[in-house]
C-alpha cells in the first residue's frame, strides 16, 4: 500500500515520524513509522538524501510512504486489562479501551484486542476469520465503549445476523467542534473509501448506505467564543469511520479527531471523544432482553470540566 501525505502550514517544523503518525490519524504507530523511515519506505517528492524520523518537515513538501507487507500474523496471547461488563455462556460484553485495535491490520504491528481476549479466553468464534476470533463488530482504535464478542462459532452467526437485521440498538456520545445547524437529525451521506488518501473515508456517491441519528444535548461557550456540542448518537448502519466522517460532513467533526479534523493536534491530550455508550438486543438463545450502559469515561469528563478554556 502506497499513502501520500503534503505538509500544510500547521504542520511545518514538526518532526517527520510525528507528522506521519499525525496524519494517519494515529492508524500507525510512531514506531513502526520510525523503523520504515530507517529502511527508507518514506520518500519526500524531490529530495535526494536519506530521511532520519527526527527530519522537520515544511510546508508544501510531499511524502510517500510505502508500507511493506506484513509477515504472516501470529496472534499471540498479551496480558491487558479488558473490562467484562457482562459474561454469557456464549458471548461477552466488554468496555474497549480506546488506544487498541479491535483486530489486527496491515499497517500496525502493536497488539490488538483480540491478543488480549485469547490471554483470558482461550476459546473464541472462528467465522469471522483467523486474524479476528471472537469479533462480530469492530469499534475504530481511538474509539471506546461497547463491544460483543462471540465465544463460538453458534453465537458469532447469531449476533452477526441480529447486526445486519439492524436488531441491535447502538448509542454513542461524541463531543463536536461547533453544533450543526439543526439541533436533532438524520445523516444520510453514503460512504466509501477516500480515492487518493486510503486511511480515510468519505462522503461518496458510490459508497455504501450510511445513517446517522443525532441529538445534541449539551453545547458549551468557551473563552474565545468556539462552540462545542455533546452529542447522542444512534446508527442504524455500521460503516468504517461512519460517525466521524458524517460530523465531519457537517463541518462538525468529532473532537480530538487526528484523522478528519485540521485542529485534531490541539485536543490530542484527550484522544478522539467518541464513546460507544449503550447497546441494547434480544439475547440470541433466551428470552430476554440486553440492555446495558456505561458512565461517561474519565476523557469525556475532563473535557467538558475544561472545554470553556479553549
Amino acid at each position: 500500500m502506497e499513502l501520500y501525505f503534503t505538509v500544510s502550514d500547521e504542520n511545518t517544523d514538526l518532526r517527520l515520524d510525528h507528522f506521519l503518525n499525525f496524519s494517519t490519524g494515529d492508524e500507525i504507530s510512531r514506531t513502526s513509522l520510525q523503523k520504515w523511515i530507517k529502511e527508507g519506505h518514506v520518500i519526500l517528492e524531490g529530495g535526494t538524501k536519506s530521511l532520519k524520523p527526527n527530519f522537520r518537515v515544511s510546508e508544501g513538501e510531499k511524502y510517500k510512504l510505502t508500507i511493506p507487507k506484513r509477515p504472516k500474523m501470529t496472534l499471540d496471547p498479551v496480558k491487558m486489562d479488558i473490562s467484562v461488563i457482562r459474561e454469557e455462556e456464549d458471548f461477552l460484553i466488554i468496555n474497549k479501551p480506546a488506544g487498541i485495535a479491535s483486530h489486527g491490520g496491515p499497517e500496525d504491528h502493536r497488539p490488538s484486542l483480540v491478543n488480549g481476549l485469547l490471554y483470558y479466553f482461550k476459546e473464541l468464534s472462528k467465522v469471522g476469520g483467523e486474524a479476528r476470533p471472537g469479533i462480530v463488530h469492530r469499534l475504530d482504535k481511538p474509539t471506546s465503549g461497547l463491544m460483543v464478542i462471540a465465544k463460538n462459532d453458534k453465537a458469532h452467526i447469531a449476533l452477526a445476523n441480529l447486526f445486519m437485521n439492524r436488531e441491535i440498538e447502538k448509542q454513542y456520545y461524541a463531543w463536536l467542534i461547533q453544533t450543526p445547524r439543526q439541533n436533532e437529525g438524520r445523516i444520510e451521506g453514503k460512504i466509501a473509501r477516500h480515492p487518493t488518501e486510503r486511511l480515510k473515508m468519505c462522503i461518496s456517491d458510490k459508497g455504501r448506505k450510511a445513517i446517522t441519528n443525532y441529538k445534541i444535548e449539551k453545547t458549551i461557550s468557551s473563552k474565545k467564543s468556539r462552540l462545542f456540542s455533546l452529542a447522542n448518537v444512534h446508527i442504524e448502519t455500521g460503516r468504517t469511520h461512519q460517525i466521524r466522517v458524517h460530523f465531519q460532513s457537517l463541518r462538525c467533526p468529532v473532537v480530538g479527531d487526528m484523522l478528519y479534523s485540521r485542529s485534531g493536534n490541539e485536543f490530542q491530550k484527550y484522544g478522539l471523544l467518541l464513546f460507544s455508550s449503550k447497546l441494547k438486543f434480544k439475547h440470541p438463545f433466551k428470552d430476554e432482553m440486553i440492555d446495558i450502559e456505561i458512565p461517561f469515561p474519565d476523557n469525556f469528563q475532563r473535557f467538558e470540566s475544561e472545554a470553556h478554556l479553549f
